[in-house]
């Protein structure tokens, strides 16, 4: 494990560390481990299976193999790496993540399933990468890119740290539409505001492929999945036992909050203003 780095309280890092911070050392197994919104299919309700669902579809869009080396940025509580490791059997990951805290619980779990050789766990910002050129085969993040001061600096880091042959892919959220009117400019003001999303990052799915095209990527595919993701996890979150559950691991205050945010990103996507994507690009 890397030292603990304790983010200036005037940077994004800070703000995206307090919003995750209530609660993370009650998480444990609740949701076995996961923090993404799931991929929902074939009418299943149970969000584990979502979760590692949406783990396994970025892993066989990024191609893994035995001879990867996947840089796994916003790795959360590791949940996802050792679906990786179980799926595609990697030659070996390193684990990325904001939070000190979630590469704990990324370490417990990983140990778990006796996967810790195969595993390096580091923690830092994904728009200061530290790590020098062409270090990486692979470049996976999920959900985490809407929260990086800016997007576009965590793609060029991207770029720089991926070997010739090196491909990344990652799930992300958009704006489906720039707005056309004061209530949709508002209405994407406040989700970026309760989710601490810096406005910069607001983009539409064309918009992303152009900005990983500038940043030097090739064979951009940007995948519009939002029905598949946003009602499902939505539904989930919405469950009694679920909020019940959230409350007593983050707080009344931070629990209902979190429920309120869900209502919105939820309202957000029935009024068609927001999305959710699968990217998938090369460096060459």
């Amino acid at each position: 494990m890397s030292q603990k780095i304790i983010w200036d309280s005037s940077t994004q890092e800070h703000k995206v560390s307090n919003f995750y911070a209530f609660g993370v050392e009650n998480f444990d197994d609740f949701h076995g481990g996961y923090l993404n919104f799931g991929y929902w299919e074939n009418g299943n309700k149970d969000y584990v299976i979502a979760a590692e669902t949406l783990v396994k579809k970025l892993g066989g869009l990024l191609r893994l193999n035995q001879d990867s080396i996947l840089l796994d940025v916003a790795c959360g509580m590791g949940g996802q790496d050792v679906v990786l490791l179980n799926h595609f059997f990697p030659k070996k990951i390193v684990a990325f993540d904001l939070m000190f805290e979630h590469l704990q619980h990324a370490r417990k779990r990983v140990e778990k399933a006796n996967q810790l050789n195969k595993v390096e766990f580091i923690q830092g910002t994904a728009t200061n990468l530290p790590f020098g050129p062409q270090q990486f085969s692979h470049i996976l993040c999920i959900e985490g890119i809407v929260h990086f001061n800016t997007r576009e600096k965590f793609f060029g880091e991207c770029h720089r740290v991926l070997n010739d042959s090196g491909r990344v892919v990652f799930s992300d959220y958009v704006a489906k539409k720039l707005p056309s009117n004061p209530l949709e400019a508002f209405i994407l003001r406040l989700v970026t505001k309760v989710w601490n999303i810096p406005f910069e990052n607001v983009d539409t799915p064309q918009g992303y492929k152009k900005n990983l095209e500038k940043a030097g990527f090739k064979n951009v595919v940007v995948h519009c999945v939002g029905e598949y993701v946003i009602p499902g996890y939505c539904e989930e979150q919405n469950r009694k036992e679920c909020i019940e559950e959230l409350v007593r691991i983050r707080g009344w205050f931070a629990g209902r909050i979190g429920h309120v945010i869900d209502h919105i990103l939820e309202w957000a996507w029935k009024k068609g203003l927001i999305d959710y994507v699968l990217v998938e690009a090369d460096k060459a």
